[in-house]
């Protein structure tokens, strides 16, 4: 049956939580009949359970009783707790109560104490106040009786007391106080002042100053009817303003005795001071400004103010005096007593000495403030060196602006060993006969020997730069119109002081030479090299050059000024001054002519230019002169000397050679302007160019004629062929090169060409020596030896109006090819002549001889 099948599933499940896993139980017919049964079988589970458990509570009965007791006991007390509980809230409701009356209580206890303790408070402070107006009416008091230490003492105590009323500072009782207080103050300020204005009088007209040793009181009854200016300087100390008197006093002690003292009126006079017993003035005034007097007014006003002061005022007015005195000191009698000349120095080791005795005395009072002399002293060397520097350099500058007003000639001369030959070409003659004329007819008209002469004249050196070719009036080095200097017009700073002078850059690669040659040495060399190529023997014998150029008056006056700097260093370095506190300025005395040139370089750019119109060739004539007068100068110094003027001799020689190259420079710039206006000679038959053409190769060479005149004169012979050579050579090498760069030249052109060329050519007089000047029969035209292309430049006139023959023969026969290469005359025979069969096969033989 189904009941039978899942009561007992229903009860196991009940006790034990199992559940049923068998099929049976899970399939079984739940129907009504099944339902019934079941809840009859779960009822006889139920009864049979309760009769297990009322068999079982039969033998725990006594168990069961005792938890009854001890439950209802447990009950009763809990009970009882409920009670004490509620008697508790009670109590506590109760004591609440109690507790805020108590506190209520104690507030009005705390607000007693307080009460009470503000009253004490107020009785304090109310005695307190008392107290420090007890103090203040002893103060009072006191200061009425002129006892100004017990016055300031009370009024210290009544600062103090009043200070002490940190919480009352606000109330009207505490101002009162303080308003009290400073009111005693301030009248002893006044009293304090008023004393030492009584011991110390000042009266500024009469320049008079009274200290004063005892004053008396004012009241009958004082203990001490007088007292000293001690007194005041306690109660000034005391009230914090003796460092304002002293100030005072220092200012009135500067206006009334030091300032006149050490002031020189317009008549040469100066206050005398006068100090006899509490008084000093300078009301009188005297002649006698020597320093001895003036150091010994000094030690007296020293000596009165620290003897008629307490020694703390004499102190705190050091501090101020001293150096105010010490400055002006210096000012107005220190420095100008430094003396410029060596011979017034025992004056000036006086004056240090006199300087040394018035800080000891200073030092002796106690006094403050002697570093500044201490230091003038010591410093006096260095001091005396910067105005000997500063002086030098003013009589530079003065120099190079007055000296350019007087000018004169001076000559060089050097001595050469040359041969036979040079001799005889320097006289212009050979020594037997026609000897000579016979040369120089073989240096014209042989090719050969005219080469050599030339050759004599180019460079046998390199590497010297294109400054040092300009500068040297004795080179003559092959310079074409591309060859430019570094040199400027307005020289910069640092090559006016001559800065980076032993530095020369090349700006050209031209070779020029490092030895300078006269000009008259390359023509005997040029005139030697003939002969020695016509195998005749030369003989050296010695032989003086000498060549006139003009300098002003400032070389000289330079070189008179560093010999006299130098004298007196050695003079300084002598056992003479070997004691002399001067003595360590020797060493920077040899310091000063290095400054002295610098100056002169600095400012010489600027005087010469702007005064004269040959300005730079003065200054290289000058500068030149300078450096080799004072290269001869130092040449005869003794071996022990310290004087090294070698770099500032090199330093002259650049400057000379820049100012030189400048001049250069601007004259090439110009000429050059004037002959672009040739246009570069391209349209020279045409109107209105061919007058235009003419007109530019005209002032070329007027231009050129009129720097002749400028500079005649001023440089020497060989240095003015120098020069206008190298004018020349640019002029000529322009011509050349546009000439050249031409295409086609016909034939009017060319003889046009031709006419400018010989316009040009007309300038060779300019080298041509004055023949009586010589002494010479005929003057040889030196105008190749200066212009190292001029016989190219007379060549090339020839090639513009000769014939390819002739051309030819010239090439081949002549010396053409000395001074032309074969592309360049290939150039100009295309540019001469049609092409044609002739022209085509003198080319070829040109070129093909390879010369």
């Amino acid at each position: 049956m189904a009941a039978d099948t899942v009561t007992p599933a229903i009860l196991q499940y009940i006790d034990h939580h199992a559940y049923p896993d068998s099929e049976d139980v899970a399939s079984a017919d739940l129907g009504t009949d099944a339902l019934s049964s079941l809840l009859q079988a779960i009822h006889n589970a139920q009864t049979e359970v309760e009769q297990e458990v009322k068999a079982l509570s039969k033998n725990t009965a006594p168990d069961i009783d005792t938890w009854i007791s001890r439950a209802k006991d447990l009950q009763a007390d809990i009970l009882r707790s409920r009670e004490t509980a509620r008697q508790i809230v009670l109590e506590h409701e109760t004591g609440r109560d109690l507790r805020a009356k108590g506190e209520e209580a104690g507030r009005k206890v705390k607000l007693l104490e307080k009460e009470v303790a503000f009253e004490e408070s107020l009785a304090a402070t109310l005695e307190h106040v008392a107290h420090a107006n007890r103090l203040l009416d002893a103060a009072q008091e006191h200061a009425v009786r002129g006892d100004v230490e017990a016055t300031l003492r009370e009024l210290d105590d009544a600062d103090g007391s009043i200070a002490a009323l940190e919480g009352l500072k606000d109330t009207r009782a505490c101002g009162l106080l303080q308003a009290r207080a400073k009111q005693l103050r301030e009248s002893m300020i006044e009293t304090v002042t008023a004393h030492w204005n009584g011991f110390v009088q000042v009266d500024h007209e009469e320049r008079t100053i009274v200290i004063a040793k005892r004053l008396r009181h004012q009241f009958e009854d004082t203990a001490a009817p007088d007292f000293g200016i001690e007194l005041p300087v306690k109660g000034a100390q005391g009230l914090g303003i003796l460092e304002g008197l002293v100030h005072k006093l220092s200012k009135d002690i500067d206006r009334t005795v030091l300032r006149p003292r050490l002031t020189v009126d317009d008549e040469g006079q100066a206050a005398k001071v006068e100090a006899s017993g509490d008084q000093i003035s300078c009301r009188q005034r005297h002649v006698d400004t020597t320093h001895a007097t003036l150091f010994a007014d000094s030690h007296r006003i020293i000596d009165f103010f620290a003897s008629h002061l307490p020694s703390e005022v004499g102190i705190m007015l050091s501090e101020s005096l001293v150096p105010a005195f010490s400055l002006r000191l210096e000012e107005h009698w220190l420095e100008p007593a430094i003396p410029l000349s060596i011979q017034e120095m025992p004056a000036f080791q006086d004056v240090l000495t006199h300087v040394s005795h018035l800080a000891d005395l200073i030092e002796r009072h106690r006094w403050h403030g002697t570093k500044q002399l201490r230091v003038w002293v010591e410093n006096a060397p260095r001091t005396w060196l910067t105005k000997r520097r500063e002086a030098v350099l003013g009589d530079v500058r003065n120099l190079v602006f007055a000296g350019l007003r007087e000018t004169k000639v001076v000559e060089r001369v050097e001595t050469r060993m040359v041969s036979k030959d040079d001799h005889q070409a320097l006289q212009g003659g050979g020594g037997d006969g026609e000897e000579g004329d016979d040369e120089w007819d073989t240096a014209w008209d042989e090719p050969e020997e005219a080469k050599s002469a030339v050759d004599a004249a180019k460079p046998v050196e390199d590497t010297v730069s294109l400054d040092d070719d300009e500068a040297s009036a004795w080179d003559t080095d092959d310079l074409d119109d591309k060859q430019s200097t570094s040199a400027s017009g307005d020289a910069d700073e640092a090559d006016a002081w001559g800065w980076g002078d032993d530095t020369q850059t090349s700006s050209s690669p031209t070779a020029t030479k490092k030895t300078q040659q006269p000009p008259a040495a390359l023509e005997a060399s040029a005139a030697r090299n003939v002969g020695d190529r016509a195998g005749q023997p030369s003989k050296e014998r010695e032989m003086t050059l000498r060549e006139t150029f003009t300098v002003t008056a400032v070389p000289d006056g330079v070189l008179d000024i560093v010999q006299h700097i130098i004298s007196d260093a050695q003079t300084l370095a002598g056992p003479s001054y070997s004691s002399s506190p001067i003595a360590p300025a020797a060493t920077g005395l040899y310091s000063i002519p290095t400054l002295a040139l610098a100056i002169y370089r600095a400012t010489a750019p600027t005087a010469y230019t702007n005064t004269l119109p040959t300005g730079n060739m003065l200054i290289y004539n000058d500068a030149g002169h300078l450096a080799s007068k004072l290269r001869e100068w130092q040449a005869v110094q003794p071996p022990a000397s310290r004087l090294r003027l070698d770099n500032d001799v090199k330093a002259l020689e650049t400057f000379a050679k820049r100012a030189y190259g400048t001049e250069m420079e601007s004259q090439r710039t110009i000429l050059r302007d004037l002959l672009d206006g040739a246009q570069g000679f391209g349209s020279v038959t045409q109107p209105p160019y061919k007058q235009g053409c003419e007109d530019a190769v005209q002032q070329t060479v007027d231009r050129l004629r009129e720097v002749q005149k400028q500079w005649k004169g001023i440089l020497s012979d060989g240095a003015l062929s120098q020069s206008l050579g190298s004018l020349l050579l640019s002029v000529t090498g322009k011509m050349i090169t546009d000439i050249e760069d031409l295409g086609d030249i016909g034939e009017a052109d060319s003889h046009q060409l031709r006419h400018l060329k010989d316009i040009v050519s007309g300038t060779k007089d300019m080298f041509v020596r004055d023949e009586k000047a010589d002494g010479v029969e005929e003057a040889p035209d030196m105008t190749f030896i200066y212009c190292p292309n001029w016989l190219k430049f007379q060549y090339l006139g020839e090639i513009l109006e000769s014939s390819l023959a002739d051309i030819k023969y010239l090439w081949n026969e002549g010396e053409l090819s000395l001074e032309f290469d074969g592309e360049e005359v290939v150039e100009l025979i295309e540019g001469l002549f049609a092409d044609s069969d002739i022209r085509r096969r003198a080319i070829q033989e040109i070129r093909r001889s390879g010369r």
